[in-house]
């Protein structure tokens, strides 16, 4: 560390000195999006030349600035520069040009660290004059691309570019140093609830990076309330919340938390736990005598966040102390957030001379270097590696359906084409159908094995679209899907309330419905169907419920295609259901800045959706990997279109 310390003095004189710092010629093109670099949970310090920072208690957000006009954006894209109007103006003050900061935006209590639970109520009434903007890292600086610069050298950069900085609502984050031994000692020294380690050297990725670590000192997460019990000694109201997670059999008892409340707290929360009492407990295994004596059980749809200091070995927190009441996370989607363990990372290839490829599942990927989106800057070969670990999720939605493929050789920015058939370029490994499924044109296609889903990456595959019928009964479809695609200028409310809408329809016919994010603008409600009706039927269904749906909400959906029709509404898309047509399978990357991808979601998670393109290429992976619950569970269940229900959408059966 000492000597990171002595690096880091040198190359803070340095890093804006165009003959030391690496900066390419002349002016770079300012990215109109960025995704932020996130850090990876750890239990110990890795090994290795860390510094470490203060992990604040805030709201990520990312400062844009070009032309002298700053705008700020939170975590997930939404332009909060109205908002935050006397921070933007400090930025400002700083005469920078084209660039983009990272930091966090806090609110610091009388010790001096980040208060989250004062920071939300002030936001929530619009009050921002106390809070305060820390900035820890310069992606872009005055023109410079610095992303692939060592991260000593942007801070470096950055914390000469604040230098004369008067404003106190803009600050540079300071780091600390400690030995990997001494980190957790240093932390409780300053009463740290946790910090940001980021590896000396490292690059700034608009992804989650092992790279940046970060340790609790303290652990924290959500948990479901499943009951209370009775106050004891002064206290009135309750005594402890009984807390669960969600787990492969149902809620699953994770402890108690008595300590954290105010008498506020305890009133407010007594009097909504009162209205949800029922008589048995919403956990899937009971609880022994002594832990469920006077308890009362609840419904378990409320969800606190809880801060404690580890897990016992039988599963339940320890010192638990209560924090709030999150107001975006559905009880069905709380489950117990495990840290990653640190595993030695892979030496990136390097890229020389003629041989240039990489090995992914056994096949050969040419030119890997090749910047698939320069927003996220995802290589080819880590696409590849997307499709090979992502495969026992995406496969069976894949298998025994013909796939079109969207295909990006040279990268998003450039030019892009949609390949249906096996005649513009044979793909190895991909399975070509009987070209009598398809008489007049080359073969379909299918992709059943993780060799096909690489190779198609391999060829310049960005997104994967699939029929709605499989090819051993071409002609019966077995799902219906409905696109929801808005007006840009839409809010994300106005999404949420046609989907809810929409599935509240389906329920009202009779109908199981599944969600996934598009990965673009919208959703898809996929509606899985028996195979007793062809094309026709299946697609004027789709549209009858479509044109339902218009005429119940006029000014916020329409049934015809068109931007001039789409206007302010959120054109419900039938179309796809045609004998030919596809839709983009779940799990898919789509070919948008940042590689977005198409994600399945249970439905009590989508009052909790933030956008479309919540996920990429590593937190879906990542997702994927965590979850508890399959959230399309019920998905093989396969169901009619009867009489009635065309009936009940005032619509006649082609042919009746």
């Amino acid at each position: 560390m000492a000597k990171a310390e002595s690096e880091y003095a040198r190359l803070s004189d340095a890093a804006l000195d165009p003959a030391s710092a690496p900066q390419p010629p002349g002016k770079t093109a300012l990215p109109d999006r960025l995704l932020p670099q996130l850090a990876t949970p750890v239990e110990q310090p890795p090994a290795g030349e860390w510094r470490y920072e203060v992990k604040f208690d805030g709201y990520r957000l990312l400062a844009r600035i070009e032309g002298g006009e700053v705008r700020l954006f939170n975590r997930n894209q939404l332009d909060w520069t109205d908002r935050l109007k006397l921070h933007a103006d400090a930025l400002a003050e700083l005469n920078l040009d084209n660039s983009w900061l990272d930091g966090e935006l806090v609110l610091l209590d009388d010790t001096g660290h980040s208060d989250f639970a004062a920071l939300r109520q002030a936001f929530e009434i619009g009050r921002t004059v106390d809070m305060v903007y820390f900035l820890f890292d310069a992606p872009f600086l005055n023109g410079a691309d610095l992303r692939q610069a060592p991260v000593e050298e942007r801070r470096a950069a950055l914390k000469k570019a604040l230098s004369n900085n008067g404003n106190k609502r803009v600050r540079f984050s300071e780091a600390f140093s400690a030995s990997q031994g001494d980190i957790f000692e240093s932390a409780n020294a300053l009463a740290l609830d946790g910090v940001v380690g980021k590896r000396l050297g490292s690059p700034y990725e608009s992804r989650r990076s092992p790279d940046w670590v970060k340790l609790k000192c303290r652990l924290r997460q959500a948990f479901v309330i499943v009951g209370f019990t009775r106050p004891q000694g002064k206290r009135h109201g309750f005594g402890a919340l009984l807390l669960a997670v969600n787990g492969p059999s149902g809620l699953v008892y994770a402890g108690r938390v008595s300590s954290g409340f105010s008498q506020s707290h305890i009133k407010q929360l007594h009097e909504q736990l009162c209205t949800l009492e029922r008589d048995a407990s919403p956990l899937a295994e009971p609880l022994n005598g002594t832990r469920s004596r006077s308890v009362k059980w609840v419904e378990p749809t409320q969800v606190c966040d809880v801060e404690f200091t580890e897990w016992t070995r039988d599963g339940l927190v320890n010192q638990a102390v209560f924090l709030g009441l999150p107001h975006d996370r559905p009880s069905g989607t709380i489950i117990r957030e495990q840290p990653m363990p640190i595993k030695a990372e892979p030496t990136k290839p390097k890229y020389r001379g003629k041989t240039r490829t990489v090995e992914v599942a056994g096949v050969k990927i040419t030119h890997p270097e090749r910047v698939i989106d320069s927003v996220s800057g995802v290589h080819k070969d880590e696409l590849a590696r997307y499709y090979a670990d992502i495969a026992p999720w995406i496969l069976p939605h894949l298998k025994q359906r013909p796939v079109a493929l969207l295909r990006a050789p040279d990268g998003i920015g450039e030019e892009q084409f949609f390949q249906k058939h096996a005649d513009r370029l044979e793909i190895p490994h991909i399975k070509q159908l009987d070209p009598a499924l398809d008489p007049g044109h080359a073969a379909l296609m299918e992709i059943d094995d993780v060799p096909s889903l690489v190779s198609a990456a391999q060829m310049g595959t960005v997104e994967l679209h699939t029929w709605t019928a499989t090819h051993d009964r071409i002609e019966s479809p077995d799902l219906f899907v409905l696109d929801l695609d808005p007006d840009p200028s839409l809010p994300w409310s106005a999404m949420i309330e046609a989907t809810r809408m929409t599935l509240s329809l389906l329920d009202e016919l009779g109908l199981q419905a599944f969600l996934k994010t598009s990965g673009g603008k919208g959703m898809h409600i996929i509606v899985p169907l028996a195979r007793n009706e062809g094309w026709d039927v299946t697609k004027a269904f789709a549209k009858a419920i479509s044109q339902f749906m218009t005429r119940q909400m006029p000014k916020q959906i329409t049934a015809t295609m068109g931007p001039k029709n789409r206007v302010g509404k959120i054109f419900l898309d039938y179309l796809r259901n045609s004998r030919g047509a596809s839709t983009v399978v779940a799990y898919s990357v789509r070919a948008r800045p940042g590689l977005p991808v198409s994600v399945p979601i249970a439905r009590a998670e989508l009052d909790g959706l933030r956008n479309a393109q919540q996920w990429d290429i590593y937190t879906a992976l990542e997702r994927a990997k965590g979850l508890g619950a399959d959230p399309w569970e019920g998905y093989s269940h396969r169901q009619r279109i009867t009489a009635r229900m065309w009936e009940q959408l005032d619509a006649q059966k082609p042919g009746d």
